[in-house]
């Protein structure tokens, strides 16, 4: 069984022009110390000012102040390389082995993007007010709320398969629009379902946290996205598809090799972002 639904809610952001930096030219970066809520210290390397050509009106720790109160307490971001979330109900569990059967013993484990490393990742997609960005697995919804508040785009969705995080994450949401901290001047989709049942139409950017999804489900994830993503212009991947997966599609092109911070290596782990050039 597939639970289904969808929690619309609406949130903003603005965005400020600026001119466009040296070609080649390096930000300085600077590096502050994260203590989790179990008391381990990590430090976190973050761009002391974004790329020239795009600015936001909120950085990592604004983007924390505001979207951290609105989830439970037992569900609360920490920086740790194993589960901060309680563990997913047997019928979760077997969603998700049946979604992608040889998956890595990891997959259950629960990880996501720092607040850092999301406004990394929205530094390095460079959107504006018409894309829509998709966050395939996108758990707690934390990445797809910052990128609505924060990137100034013009709807974020995010599409988890677990009906117990969709439902934390749409919890999340609500706090937020009761508190009157969303707008309803752009769009911010929650749903719950297997991403393969997506449709794309209008998305222009995809993250796949993909590191512990077996080749085959990668593969399929990839076709429907060929298939059905008519506007997309870019895939953020968290594993090189050809060294992880074997695999080489045509249709992409390896545009970066960076690092972004996940909850379990908020100092950085890979990210790679492809092009897409049908």
């Amino acid at each position: 069984r597939r639970p289904s639904s969808a929690m619309p809610a609406l949130a903003t952001a603005v965005v400020a022009l600026a001119p466009r930096a040296p070609r080649g030219a390096r930000p300085p970066r600077t590096t502050k110390t994260i203590t989790s809520r179990d008391g381990v210290r990590c430090e976190v390397s973050q761009l002391a000012e974004p790329p020239a050509r795009l600015r936001f009106s909120m950085d990592a720790d604004a983007a924390r102040a505001v979207i951290e109160p609105a989830f439970d307490e037992d569900s609360r971001q920490r920086c740790m390389s194993g589960d901060f979330t309680p563990a997913l109900s047997a019928e979760d569990i077997a969603a998700a082995r049946a979604m992608s059967p040889d998956q890595t013993e990891f997959a259950l484990t629960y990880g996501e993007l720092t607040y850092e490393g999301c406004t990394r990742l929205g530094e390095i997609l460079a959107m504006g007010p018409d894309d829509v960005f998709y966050d395939l697995g996108s758990g707690l919804g934390r990445a797809t709320i910052q990128a609505h508040l924060q990137w100034g785009i013009k709807r974020a969705v995010g599409v988890e398969l677990s009906a117990e995080r969709s439902a934390q994450a749409r919890r999340a949401v609500e706090r937020l629009e009761q508190n009157g901290q969303l707008d309803h001047s752009r769009r911010l989709d929650l749903v719950c379902a297997n991403l393969l049942d997506g449709g794309y139409q209008e998305a222009t950017a995809v993250y796949l946290c993909c590191c512990c999804w077996d080749s085959t489900f990668v593969a399929q994830a990839l076709e429907v996205l060929e298939k059905r993503a008519a506007n997309l212009r870019q895939i953020v991947t968290i594993e090189p598809l050809d060294r992880k997966f074997g695999l080489r599609p045509a249709w992409l092109t390896l545009k970066l090799e960076t690092r972004v911070g996940q909850t379990w290596a908020p100092e950085g782990y890979p990210c790679y972002v492809y092009e897409v050039t049908r």
